[in-house]
């Protein structure tokens, strides 16, 4: 197979692509995640594509497939990104919840004529940027994620997670709370409550400023969701864990460091782009091209 591999931007990425139309399920699962440990997001370019074969390649490449209930599903996969027309600020992927995957993915299907990019934003370089004093202040505490979330949603989710583990209840309908606390079991830096129309009301604690399972050894990439969206869900009130909100002057300057390392992706139909997604933060311009249809995958490394 013919690669030439060349670099997204001055500071992060890469660019494998194709220079003879190959197969992209050729690509080993070692060969990617090496590549994405080292350059923490990957644009996948000229190959071979379709839906079916993106689905094959997430799933030869990771160890279980994560799926977001409030999303159209496309097979047992991918689902087709469709959170309105608004620009989206940066996050990882479900990185304010607990069930928040090591990989993200998206397959460009038809990409967009004007605009209407995707965004990402390597979290190891904004910390290399950010103040000693703004440092110190996401280093010193975690920080917490509250939110409401609707009785379906959570059922759908905990259905289809059980589901990829093999022990999925009878249906969504028959999913109950203790269906999903089995699946933060062992955590002790979230709390779920029933309330009683059946919504859950869940606290997520987690560092902003973390390390990801691809580098174990490097602590320091800022990642997390304080910009983040909120599309089919109620906005979660984000603090410190010490209840108090996080002051206007830090999400300032963090904002203009992100902004210094923010880049378009540069959509071309069939690209394919991993994200490591407890390193890099990802979001979208304004929808320019309506035509612009992308799916996304979400998977954790075992």
């Amino acid at each position: 197979m013919n690669i030439s591999e060349t670099p997204h931007t001055k500071v992060s990425g890469l660019v494998v692509t194709s220079l003879n139309n190959a197969d992209v399920n050729l690509l080993s699962k070692n060969y990617l995640l090496s590549q994405l440990s080292e350059y923490g997001y990957l644009v996948l370019r000229d190959f071979k594509h379709s839906i079916e074969s993106f689905a094959n390649l997430v799933k030869n490449s990771s160890g279980k497939i994560s799926l977001d209930p409030a999303r159209s599903f496309s097979g047992d996969t991918a689902q087709k990104v469709d959170a309105g027309f608004d620009k989206v600020g940066l996050h990882c992927e479900n990185g304010n919840s607990p069930f928040w995957p090591d990989l993200c993915w998206f397959y460009c299907q038809q990409a967009p004529i004007q605009g209407s990019q995707t965004t990402v934003c390597d979290g190891k370089l904004v910390y290399q940027h950010l103040s000693s004093d703004i440092r110190d202040a996401f280093s010193s505490q975690d920080i917490v994620y509250t939110r409401r979330v609707d009785e379906h949603k959570w059922k759908t989710y905990a259905f289809h997670a059980l589901g990829s583990q093999g022990n999925a209840p009878g249906s969504i309908d028959e999913t109950t709370l203790e269906h999903l606390l089995s699946l933060t079991s062992g955590s002790e830096n979230t709390r779920i409550t029933l309330e009683d129309d059946g919504a859950i009301y869940y606290s997520f604690q987690t560092p902003a400023i973390r390390g990801s399972r691809l580098n174990p050894e490097e602590r320091h990439n800022f990642a997390n969701s304080i910009f983040g969206p909120s599309n089919h869900y109620e906005k979660p009130v984000i603090t410190f864990v010490n209840g108090e909100n996080i002051p206007l002057h830090l999400l300032e300057e963090v904002d203009s460091v992100c902004d210094r390392f923010t880049f378009d992706i540069g959509w071309q139909s069939g690209d394919i782009v991993l994200i490591d997604n407890k390193r890099v933060m990802h979001g979208r311009r304004r929808i320019e091209d309506k035509s612009r249809t992308i799916f996304n995958a979400l998977s954790y490394l075992a």
